[in-house]
C-alpha cells in the first residue's frame, strides 16, 4: 500500500452513472452510531450494509495483464480479483457499488453491482475516486470501502461487519509473512502504522525498520452512518483551498484525520487477504497457488 495509487446504474453495468460534484460544509460533531438491534445478525447490521469498491485504477503496473481491461478484472486462481471480492460481499448480503474508470461496461458485465464512473480516473488517487461516490452513499447506513486490487476471506469481512465505530481500518498484524512472499526486501513497500490501544496514531510514513511497524493497512475500511459523507465534504473543502490536495493518498488522508483529532480505530486481522499491486505479485501468487502454499494466506472465494 506504500506506492501512490492511480484512481481507484442499472445493475449488471447496463447504465453508467457519473459521480456528481460535492458541496462542502464543516464536519460537525456527531453522536456515536447506534448499536445493531437484537434482530440483526451477529456480524453487525448487514441487512442495510453497503460497500464501495474503488476500481478506477489504470493498472499500469500490471503491464500486459491489464491491457484492454480494468485492473480489477485481472485473474487470480481462475477468476477476476473483483469476482473474488463480490463472492464474499454477496455471502453476507452486502450491496456493492463499483467505482470504475476505463472499461466500465466490462466491470459491470454479468455482475450484480451498480457501476459509477469516475470521470477523472486518469488523475487523483483513491480518495478522489471515493469522492465521486457521494451521490450513492447513504447518510443513514454504515459503508464499507475496499480497494479493487485486493482479495479477502469471509473471516476478514466478518470482522469488519462486526465493527461499530465511526472510522475503522483493517490492518494485518501478520503482514510480514505476506510481504516476504511478494518481494525480496519487505521494507521497499512498508509503511508506518502505530497504535495506542485500538486507535491508530500514525499511518502511511516511510520506515527505517520493519520492527517499527505494528501492522499494515490492507485497503479495507468501514465508516459509520453519515461519516463518509462528512469526510468527503471535508475533502472537498480542502481541495477548494489547495487543489494539490486532490492527489492525496488514502493513508495520508487518514493521517490528516488523526492529526485533526478524529478517532481512527484499527480492526486487526492475521492474514486472510492479498494485494495484487503489480504483475510480479500475480506471478508469485500464481506459483504459490499451484504449489498449495497460497492457502497459508488466502483461499479462492469466487467459484467458476
Amino acid at each position: 500500500m506504500g506506492r501512490p495509487r492511480a484512481l481507484g446504474g442499472r445493475r449488471g453495468g447496463g447504465l453508467r452513472e457519473q459521480g456528481a460534484a460535492l458541496t462542502g460544509h464543516p464536519l460537525a460533531p456527531r453522536a456515536r452510531a447506534p448499536s445493531p438491534s437484537r434482530s440483526s445478525r451477529s456480524h453487525g447490521d448487514i441487512r442495510t450494509m453497503k460497500a464501495i469498491i474503488l476500481a478506477a485504477g489504470l493498472g499500469t503496473r500490471m503491464g500486459p495483464l491489464a491491457a484492454n481491461r480494468p485492473k480489477c478484472l485481472v485473474e487470480l486462481a481462475g477468476a477476476p480479483l473483483l469476482d473474488h471480492q463480490l463472492a464474499v460481499y454477496e455471502h453476507f448480503g452486502v450491496e456493492v457499488t463499483v467505482m470504475a474508470g476505463a472499461y466500465p461496461e466490462l466491470t459491470g458485465a454479468g455482475r450484480n453491482v451498480r457501476v459509477v464512473v469516475n470521470p477523472a480516473y486518469t488523475t487523483g488517487n483513491m480518495v478522489s475516486t471515493l469522492r465521486f461516490s457521494l451521490p450513492v452513499v447513504s447518510r443513514t447506513e454504515p459503508v464499507l470501502v475496499s480497494y479493487g486490487d485486493i482479495v479477502f476471506s469471509h473471516e476478514v469481512l466478518a470482522r469488519m461487519l462486526a465493527a461499530s465505530r465511526d472510522v475503522e481500518v483493517a490492518i494485518d498484524t501478520q503482514w510480514r509473512r505476506l510481504w516476504e512472499l511478494r518481494m525480496e526486501d519487505p521494507t521497499t513497500d512498508c509503511e508506518s502504522l502505530r497504535l495506542e490501544g485500538e486507535r491508530i496514531v500514525d499511518i502511511g510514513a516511510r520506515v527505517r525498520s520493519v520492527e517499527e511497524v505494528q501492522g499494515q493497512y490492507i485497503g479495507l475500511l468501514r465508516f459509520g452512518p453519515g461519516v463518509l459523507h462528512a469526510l468527503l465534504e471535508r475533502f472537498d473543502q480542502r481541495v477548494a483551498r489547495d487543489p494539490r490536495y486532490w492527489n492525496i493518498s488514502m493513508t495520508a488522508f487518514l493521517q490528516d484525520l488523526i492529526t485533526e483529532g478524529v478517532a481512527v480505530h484499527a480492526v486487526p486481522i492475521a492474514s486472510g487477504w492479498l494485494e495484487a499491486d503489480n504483475a510480479e505479485d500475480l506471478r508469485r501468487y500464481t506459483e504459490a497457488h499451484a504449489s498449495g502454499a497460497l492457502k497459508g494466506f488466502w483461499s479462492p472465494t469466487a467459484v467458476r
